[in-house]
């Protein structure tokens, strides 16, 4: 994740040495992302996570184009702006990788939440776009098209967030059986992308800005998380993590049926949609 132009005009830090730690964070950026790029590329692992690759190369590219430009340069920005959308796509389609590797052995529960992520996305998109076109009208204020992109970036984020936590939740709640590398998977980019949208969700929720020269930190911190998974990622955490037994073990195989009969409920809904399209 790229810090974002608006994050340069830090009142306690000067602008120069600003600008100075903006490029140092960058490099890190781009050395955390292609660190972990190799990792997954040598261990085997870039098809498996094929999405979160694909991310990784977006996130990398975004912080080399704007590496060598003055983040207070009107070109920055315009970057910015054009490829952060690309980067929701990506994020979007992690967040859809996400469940179908989580609820493997549960293709409905996956399927469902699948298209919950999607329509929830399409209906967070449309309601900002129509929420934006009041000030893209008005004259009021400078930079109206800059509001409407802020709204809509929100909208898709949250949205995204919301359903990160709710496989946070099901992992919780389920005691899923997972391997090494998918939880990690699933708990760092959860927090990846919290740490990502941390300004956003305090702007929106309190009001609170984040001090600018904090937001720099923020991004080092997700670098830190990417750097984390080019450490532990490697091919035997493929291998699911076998259960010990224990003293709520039945409680465990109690919900697991009940995960079960949720899945089959929805395969046979989905089968039953399926009938009726065709007829």
């Amino acid at each position: 994740m790229s810090p974002t132009p608006d994050k340069l005009t830090a009142l306690s830090v000067p602008a120069v040495e600003l600008v100075d730690w903006q490029h140092i964070v960058l490099l890190l950026t781009i050395f955390s992302c292609c660190l972990l790029l190799w990792r997954l590329r040598s261990q085997k692992l870039a098809g498996v996570y094929f999405c979160l690759t694909v991310y990784l190369v977006g996130d990398a590219l975004q912080s080399i184009i704007v590496f060598p430009l003055n983040p207070r340069a009107v070109l920055y920005g315009w970057i910015y702006v054009v490829s952060t959308p690309i980067l929701w796509i990506f994020a979007y389609l992690v967040v859809l990788e996400l469940y179908r590797l989580i609820f493997q052995e549960y293709p409905g529960i996956a399927a469902a939440g699948r298209k919950a992520v999607t329509g929830c996305m399409v209906l967070g998109v449309t309601v900002s776009a129509i929420y934006a076109v009041p000030d893209l009208r008005s004259p009021i204020g400078p930079y109206p098209v800059l509001r409407a992109y802020a709204v809509t970036e929100r909208s898709v984020a949250l949205a995204l967030l919301l359903f990160l936590v709710l496989i946070q939740l099901f992992l919780f709640h389920y005691k899923l059986r997972l391997s090494q590398n998918r939880m990690f998977y699933a708990n760092g980019y959860a927090l990846y992308f919290g740490l990502s949208i941390a300004e956003d969700i305090l702007y929106t929720a309190l009001g609170v800005r984040v001090p600018k020269g904090v937001s720099l930190w923020i991004v080092a911190a997700g670098d830190v998380i990417l750097l984390a998974g080019a450490a532990l990622l490697n091919r035997e955490g493929e291998t699911p993590v076998e259960l010990q037994p224990e003293a709520d073990d039945s409680d465990r195989l109690r919900l697991h049926r009940r995960l079960a009969e949720m899945n089959g409920l929805l395969n046979r809904a989905a089968r039953g949609r399926g009938a009726a399209d065709n007829n």
